[in-house]
């Protein structure tokens, strides 16, 4: 009777003892960051360098595809370049000579301003004269009635009049044709600085037309690019789907790159056993393909819903009878990523996870 309940004792004391060390549950298994291949651009296949579980680099060419229409459309986008760039040339060249326009233009419009002055001095001249010319007349008609000047002396003196009245119109209507080419030249200042203007305005066109061929060029040698379909990381080929002359269109599935390094638990505890159990403490991983190790690893986080949540179709308690089921909760344990080769760790292997909570 005493064995039997030394027997008992033990038992009790090993269940206790094992459920105080830790939380464990078998709903769980191994997790990896799988990166899918696909087009960025609609074209043939031409070539596929890999096969199903191969190993690759990330930047390691996968697929290649046609390439012809994109390089057609880089050349046409180098050539509308160079055109571009020679307009800007060409607007350059037509603006230095509309600065030479508006020098020139500049300067007759300052002769012109001063031959005005001289025009003016002119006419002070002519009237200068024309009062000389005046006086005598008046002084040798009067020694005409006194018969104190001979009649050819006054007519010599009429016709200085004469003279001097017309001298003194030309160099008005001189002044006066100044004026107007004053007036003319100002007008031609005026239109070739809106042609410098409107050349500048072309420089500045011609520049936004370089930057958008430029663009243009960018964006076709990086449609370019996408007919190489390189892999996004290190990893092994999986799910391999494309074929030699397939036709794929933009976001069309070709294959997948399994990251084989760093790989992590999802452990989908009962909400009742979360309790204790916190970020950073140690966990102990049997993977069901390698029973005869133990894995190591890290309560990273939690997940902050239930696995029901994220279901596609949700139980909604507010309808029907309501039956209280235990929820489950993702738990992240993380793994060292130098795990040993020898036990290969991939993604949705089913392992057995025991968090150490005390």
């Amino acid at each position: 009777m005493k064995t039997i309940y030394s027997i008992l004792f033990s038992v009790t004391a090993a269940a206790v003892f094992s459920s105080c060390s830790g939380e464990g549950t078998d709903n769980a298994q191994l997790e990896a960051d799988v990166s899918p291949v696909i087009p960025k651009v609609n074209s043939t296949v031409m070539e596929i360098r890999v096969e199903d579980n191969q190993p690759v680099k990330k930047g390691d060419t996968l697929v290649i595809l046609d390439d012809a229409t994109f390089t057609i459309a880089v050349q046409q986008a180098e050539i509308a370049l160079q055109q571009a760039q020679r307009s800007v040339n060409l607007a350059g060249i037509n603006n230095s000579v509309a600065h030479v326009t508006v020098s020139n233009v500049s300067a007759s419009s300052g002769a012109v301003a001063a031959n005005l002055t001289a025009a003016d001095a002119a006419i002070e001249s002519a009237k200068a004269q024309l009062a000389v010319a005046e006086r005598n007349y008046e002084r040798y008609e009067k020694l005409l009635q006194q018969t104190s000047a001979t009649r050819q002396q006054f007519d010599r003196v009429q016709v200085e009049k004469a003279l001097a009245e017309s001298g003194l119109q030309a160099a008005i209507s001189q002044r006066n044709a100044l004026l107007k080419q004053i007036d003319a030249s100002k007008y031609q200042v005026a239109n070739t600085q809106k042609q410098l203007s409107g050349t500048q305005e072309n420089i500045n066109l011609a520049g936004l037309a370089v930057k958008q061929a430029q663009a243009n060029l960018d964006a076709a040698k990086l449609q370019l690019s996408y007919c190489t379909i390189v892999a996004p990381v290190d990893g092994i080929v999986s799910k391999k789907s494309v074929q030699v002359g397939q036709v794929v269109a933009v976001g069309t599935p070709l294959m997948a790159v399994a990251n084989d390094k760093k790989v992590w638990v999802v452990a989908n505890y009962k909400e009742t056993q979360l309790a204790n159990m916190r970020a950073g403490q140690e966990a102990e991983i049997e993977v069901d393909a390698y029973p005869d190790t133990t894995f190591i690893g890290k309560v990273e986080s939690f997940s902050q819903a239930t696995g029901a949540r994220f279901s596609f179709l949700p139980a909604d308690n507010a309808t029907g009878n309501f039956v209280k089921v235990t929820q489950r909760i993702p738990v992240k344990i993380v793994l060292p990523q130098n795990h040993s080769e020898k036990y290969p760790l991939r993604a949705g292997m089913s392992v057995y996870v025991k968090v150490k909570t005390k």
